[in-house]
């Protein structure tokens, strides 16, 4: 089972697909529209052949004048050099490449440990002229989000990376204030939490939970996380009991209910829901 350092900064670009975009522009000297927007591509990366190769994710970065794909990204957490990658990696960015139907396609691998990164490194020769492989790797000391003008969700993904010193009430101080900022919403906000409190050193957990209790971040942290947890609780009571009296919520209604985070608004469609002959019924407001 992947562990939560590999899980974490896979999540937060998985959420927020744009983080891609911003590590290639920070990495890279490669020409992309001014306008540019990234979404989650397919990670099956088979051809037609026995073998079946799986990236961890693909991000397709697209033209948004023209729709038209222009680089997929591969992205690799990688926690210690492995040799078996240095078989699949070409293959990656040859087949993502294919799929997509696009002119490029990069392979970026995120390895924390600078040694290991350093290993990663290394070029794959794969025996064609010209055809050599130098992966992009990123480690502690490379996430764009260091810059002191990144955004809230590139700073938690250098925290999440290590690049950011938890243990210091300065690095703390300055995930709480990512966290905590209006561009974060409440279930991001709860998420980038709960990633930081896993990864988080029990030293720096310790820093992080006593900041967070503070009257600077009181409201906008601990309370507004405990909030949406309580709120997200309470929809998945009304989603059981939808399911439990077989009323059958469409997906729209579905949504309408994992989105909401008032409180009473959620007490209402329960109560509703244990009377109602219909899902419609429900949600009649």
């Amino acid at each position: 089972m992947p562990s939560i350092t590999h899980e974490g900064p896979l999540d937060l670009v998985r959420q927020h697909p744009e983080i891609a975009l911003k590590l290639i522009q920070g990495t890279i000297d490669l020409t992309l529209p001014e306008q540019a927007s990234a979404a989650l591509a397919p990670t099956d990366m088979s051809a037609v052949v026995p073998v079946q190769y799986l990236a961890d994710m693909v991000v397709l970065i697209s033209d948004q004048a023209t729709g038209e794909p222009v680089l997929a990204v591969i992205i690799e957490p990688q926690l210690r050099d492995s040799e078996t990658k240095r078989y699949s990696w070409p293959v990656y960015v040859t087949t993502a490449r294919r799929i997509a139907q696009c002119p490029a396609a990069v392979l970026v691998v995120l390895c924390p440990d600078p040694d290991e990164a350093a290993k990663c490194r290394r070029l794959i020769r794969t025996g064609h002229p010209g055809f050599d492989l130098a992966p992009v790797v990123i480690d502690s000391g490379g996430p764009p989000g260091l810059a002191a003008e990144a955004g809230p969700y590139l700073t938690v993904f250098a925290a999440s990376m290590g690049g950011i010193d938890l243990e210091s009430e300065a690095g703390a101080r300055r995930v709480l204030d990512a966290i905590a900022s209006t561009e974060v919403s409440d279930a991001d906000r709860s998420r980038m939490m709960t990633i930081m409190l896993r990864l988080a050193s029990d030293a720096a957990r310790q820093i992080l939970e006593a900041m967070m209790t503070t009257s600077e971040y009181e409201k906008t942290l601990a309370e507004r996380i405990h909030d949406h947890g309580m709120a997200e609780g309470k929809a998945e009571a009304v989603l059981r009991l939808l399911e439990a009296r077989h009323l059958h919520p469409s997906q729209e209604q579905r949504d309408q209910v994992m989105s909401c985070t008032d409180a009473g608004q959620l007490d209402r469609w329960f109560d509703r829901a244990i009377t109602a002959s219909t899902a419609a019924e429900v949600f009649a407001d």
